[in-house]
């Protein structure tokens, strides 16, 4: 009985860390961030509404019709029936009962109606827009932190390996102090050589932790570091492709929006000036009106058009079409500012990565020289050709050389990311941009 209970924790150990520790690829990292990212729900929330908004601003071109029951008692008797011939005498009642069916059917509204209409459709294209440049930013954010993470992780083997290089020889001057053959001073300063290595080690595994539990965040996901990021910052795959500025122009979804936002402002002055414009609409009621006890019940219709025409707002109408003006000039003005800044963002993207991509093949050279150096250093310090100082330098210019190389090269990969999100091939594969939707 006891070796089975021992045998069921350890199956629901090996179950515990099954499920919560995991290796993670990038590509399943964009997939649940577009999946439950709730920046991505709420854009979809948004466009559902619009969507509904859109189907009840067309509802208002249809007939509207309603049904109105009443029952009322008055102070004083009321006619219930008209005097519809000579010696007839209306009915009088304290009670009246009635219901009505009323319909109206717009004719002619200036064409404020399909204004809205038109409005409620570029709204919807508007959010849809802006749910794309969501994803673009929440591909640009979860690549950029996978990046880091991977950078991190590759600090983290790095200072490992400086460390065990740095322990070895702190082990051998130990033994080398013990038959007197170096100072005391120098086992002390390698030995605080090695807690200087170990708390930069626990920085960087701590900056680790850190950068995945922001990725598990950007995932939709509770904070959590209990997985492995899979991948490497290599550098070959790193290539622009031929930018068309135009393309990449009509391509962006923010741009696309803001499009649309400029349409919608030119629409809000149509629809602001046809106040002035008349309202012709065609009114029909039917229904029944009965007194006391539901007697002398009478049936009650009318019919017609109604003719409306604003002649005097005290300028209100004039300066809300005014308003509406003003406020296009300003979309238009926030339209030309994200061409500008989408052109700025293609150039600055690749200037970076022609400036990273000299500093990953200079720094490579360098970490190459320093680990040689400290080899070199610490083969002298060990034959007694060389000072513990000159091996300790060589040692921390090796480390520093290590970490400036994949600081390097995780700036090379965040450079391409920015180029992807600036001309949107990071949605490659992801979404429809609106230049595909539309050659579609």
């Amino acid at each position: 009985m006891r070796f089975k209970t021992i045998a069921l924790l350890t199956i629901g150990l090996q179950l515990l860390v099954y499920t919560t520790s995991f290796s993670l690829t990038l590509d399943e990292a964009l997939r649940r961030a577009i999946q439950h990212s709730p920046k991505i729900l709420a854009q979809k929330y948004e466009m559902a509404a619009s969507r509904k908004g859109y189907k009840a601003e067309r509802g208002q071109l249809l007939p509207q019709i309603n049904f109105e029951a009443q029952a009322s008692r008055l102070s004083d008797p009321q006619s219930i029936t008209p005097m519809s011939k000579p010696g007839s005498f209306p009915t009088f009642s304290r009670d009246i009962y009635q219901f009505n069916f009323g319909a109206i059917f717009p004719i002619y509204r200036g064409g404020r109606l399909h204004r809205r209409v038109k409005i409620a459709e570029l709204i919807t294209a508007l959010q849809k827009g802006l749910k794309q440049q969501t994803t673009l930013d929440l591909f640009a954010n979860v690549k950029n932190t996978f990046f880091l993470a991977l950078y991190l992780k590759e600090l983290v083997s790095a200072r490992e390996k400086t460390l065990e290089a740095l322990k070895k020889e702190e082990k051998d001057a130990k033994l080398r102090l013990k038959v007197g053959r170096i100072p005391p001073l120098d086992l002390m300063r390698i030995e605080t050589q090695v807690k200087a290595e170990e708390a930069a080690l626990v920085a960087a595994r701590e900056a680790l932790r850190r950068a995945k539990e922001a990725l598990s965040v950007l995932m939709g996901e509770p904070p959590q570091s209990d997985f492995d990021v899979e991948g490497s910052l290599e550098v070959a795959s790193f290539k622009p492709e031929e930018v068309d500025t135009e393309r990449v122009l009509y391509c962006r979804p923010d741009i696309f929006a803001q499009r649309q936002a400029v349409k919608k402002a030119e629409e809000e002055v149509k629809l602001a000036f046809g106040e002035h414009l008349p309202n012709i609409d065609l009114f029909a009621n039917y229904g029944r009106r009965a007194g006391s006890g539901f007697h002398h019940s009478e049936e009650v219709w009318e019919a017609g058009i109604r003719l409306k025409l604003n002649i005097f707002s005290g300028g209100t109408i004039s300066a809300k079409v005014a308003q509406k003006r003003a406020k296009l000039l300003a979309e238009m003005e926030r339209l030309r500012n994200l061409e500008l800044y989408a052109k700025r963002e293609i150039t600055n993207a690749l200037s970076l990565m022609a400036q990273a991509k000299e500093e990953v093949a200079h720094l490579d050279a360098a970490r190459k020289t320093a680990k040689e150096a400290f080899r070199v250093e610490s083969l002298k310090y060990r034959t007694g050709a060389g000072t513990v100082t000159d091996m300790l330098l060589a040692q921390a210019a090796w480390a520093q050389a290590e970490a400036d190389y994949l600081e390097a090269l995780y700036k090379l990969a965040s450079a391409f990311v920015e180029y992807q999100r600036a001309t949107t091939t990071i949605a490659r594969g992801w979404i429809k941009l609106p230049c595909e939707e539309k050659n579609e």
